[in-house]
């Protein structure tokens, strides 16, 4: 057993009914023609297969007593995969509309904390589509950079690929400690990280001295720096529905855009992103007065942290330029904000956000996020941000899973309170795949955002059609 990182454990302080802190992801494969085809005992024999690769799948959380320190990961002694592997309950196969309105009702669900926080959804596609396994993965558990590297134990590089490697020991479960040994361990473990808050607070007050001289250095130079985000439909208080929508477009597209315009891929997400948000705002007669703020998480994970499960993540808040409706004009402004903020994510420093979550005292942020979110306070005051925008880097070749084809894997992060949407984009082999998830109480149509993205780069590949790459 293990205590939880601060920032893993944030995570879970900051969940409430009505704002879900797990990750949902969609993965299509395409069986092919021969064998029996991916059935829901063909992924419980890979899971079982490859479950000790992923070790953070067999652990449950075991709270603190009183809230007195962060919780703990235990290997759970109830562990059984029948608990978290099933099928859609489905008459039949579904469309892809109903694939997005199924994971929408999947991430409108809060996990059991009284077991590992996944649960994963096998699904039958209609027209010999294949099949798409519905992932729910807390946040606790890993971020997105990690959970990638992590879920790839389960692919191969080819139909026949070599199998997975043999654990190195038995896997042994934990015996629950007693309320005692409880008390006890989080006495010690909170008073050992007390020891630590003079230095972290002045590393973090460098940090934040450091960024306001960037800041007001970014301000001098005439660069563009987001300070607060304007009001809109899609700001507010969430309820804990959830809709998405998983589309795709090509990657060539994407890249010729890059080499074409001298960006770079982050770059191009953000100003379909806005180009899309724009005509959604329009479209309502609700385009605002100043620009967008998005928050776009920037993984802290070095090259040494292959085998560190925990998170690390900050954020760089960039702003989307609404006007002019020029797409070249908003791609170059997205390109010159994006500059700006990384300059000022890296003078704050990426370990300074993971080194203030780490002194968080449970029951105060709990109560904090359940009380703020229950009073809909969300509602009164501008937004900090206005959505999510993450790009994750996926794999540049075919993946297989026992013999299936990976042929689409569509990731969604969690709609913050104040944001209804979130817009998570990942590139594989072929194509940049793109999920988005809404609540529906403030982002109406997620279908429609959706098309609009596509409609953006397309914009965008016809205008770089044929020019010569920028150096």
């Amino acid at each position: 057993m293990q205590r939880m990182a601060g920032m893993d454990a944030a995570f879970l302080y900051m969940e409430t009914p009505a704002m879900h802190m797990h990750v949902v992801g969609v993965l299509v494969l395409d069986p092919g023609a021969g064998g029996d085809g991916f059935t829901l005992d063909t992924l419980t024999r890979v899971l079982s297969e490859r479950i000790h690769l992923i070790p953070p799948l067999r652990r449950r959380l075991l709270p603190s007593p009183g809230g007195i320190d962060h919780p703990l990961w235990i290997e759970d002694p109830d562990f059984a995969l029948s608990d978290h592997v099933q099928a859609a309950p489905a008459r039949g196969s579904m469309s892809w509309a109903e694939l997005e309105q199924f994971t929408g009702d999947v991430a409108g669900r809060p996990l059991d904390r009284s077991r590992p926080l996944w649960e994963m959804w096998l699904a039958e596609l209609e027209g010999g589509a294949g099949v798409a396994l519905v992932t729910k993965l807390h946040h606790s558990l890993m971020d997105g950079g990690a959970g990638a590297d992590l879920m790839a134990s389960i692919f191969d590089l080819g139909p026949d690929g070599p199998g997975a490697p043999a654990p190195r020991a038995a896997w042994s479960p934990d015996v629950v400690p007693s309320t005692r040994s409880q008390v006890t361990g989080s006495v010690a473990s909170l008073v050992a990280r007390q020891r630590h808050v003079p230095a972290a607070l002045a590393r973090s007050a460098s940090s934040v001295a450091g960024t306001a001289r960037m800041w007001v250095t970014e301000r001098r130079a005439g660069n563009r720096l987001p300070l607060t985000a304007p009001t809109t439909p899609f700001n507010g208080s969430l309820s804990p529905r959830r809709t998405v929508c998983l589309t795709r477009v090509d990657l060539d597209d994407v890249l010729g855009i890059r080499r074409a315009f001298g960006t770079t891929v982050n770059d191009v997400v953000l100003a379909i992103s806005a180009t899309a948000l724009r005509r959604y705002l329009e479209a309502r007669n609700a385009l605002p007065r100043r620009d967008l703020v998005a928050a776009v998480p920037v993984s802290a994970h070095r090259p040494d942290d292959d085998h560190d499960l925990v998170n690390k993540v900050s954020n760089m808040m960039v702003t989307l330029p609404l006007t002019p409706d020029d797409p070249l004009e908003r791609l170059a402004a997205v390109h010159a904000n994006s500059r700006s903020s990384k300059a000022l994510q890296s003078a704050f420093g990426p370990d300074s956000l993971q080194e203030l979550t780490g002194f968080t005292l449970p029951p105060i942020m709990t109560a904090a996020a359940r009380l703020y979110s229950g009073l809909g306070l969300a509602r009164f005051h501008p937004p900090l941000m206005n959505l999510v925008i993450s790009n994750v880097p996926g794999p540049p070749v075919d993946l297989y899973c026992a013999g299936a084809r990976v042929t689409g894997i569509f990731p969604m992060g969690p709609v913050m309170e104040g944001s209804g949407v979130n817009i998570t984009v990942l590139s594989e082999a072929r194509h940049l795949n793109i999920g988005i998830m809404a609540c529906p109480d403030l982002l109406d149509d997620v279908g429609e955002l959706g098309r609009f993205m596509v409609e953006a780069v397309d914009e965008l590949a016809g205008l770089a059609a044929g020019r010569a790459p920028t150096a």
